[in-house]
């Protein structure tokens, strides 16, 4: 078997954001929802022939567990509070980044663009997070 090389010239700049794949685990014994990051992949954006952008497109997966000493031990930095000491680690642990839903578990194995479009695939994000909330929420009810 041969391997083959394919040089790719990227710079950071052509990122535009992160595909996060997460599991979100509901233990019992505990009560607690656990969410764990699997993966992340880099999206560039996909143009057409006109230039106007088509969409984004991952370029590849990372496997998160093996990437968190990198995340670890490097800074992040944070505008509004330049003496507060936070690494790449502390923002996905805290969750201090914006996301929305594209797919949640389910018999089909369909993302939400699968089975809706547009404004309505947001508010089908945004009504599976106040699912989430609502279970969640309901652990703690007395």
């Amino acid at each position: 078997m041969e391997m083959v090389v394919q040089e790719i010239n990227l710079e950071s700049r052509d990122i535009k954001m992160y595909k996060v794949k997460e599991d979100w685990i509901f233990d019992k014994q505990r009560s607690t929802m656990d969410i764990r990051i699997i993966g992340l992949a880099p999206m560039i954006e996909k143009r057409g022939e006109d230039g106007e952008v088509r969409g984004y497109a991952p370029m590849f997966w990372l496997y998160y567990p093996e990437c968190r000493y990198v995340f670890a031990n490097w800074d992040a930095f944070n505008r509004e509070n330049d003496s507060e000491r936070r690494s790449f680690e502390d923002l996905f642990w805290k969750r201090q980044f914006s996301s929305y839903i594209t797919k949640w578990s389910n018999v089909y194995d369909r993302g939400i663009s699968d089975y809706k479009t547009g404004l309505d695939a947001l508010l089908e994000g945004e009504e599976i997070k106040q699912t989430l909330f609502e279970f969640e929420h309901d652990l703690w009810n007395f």
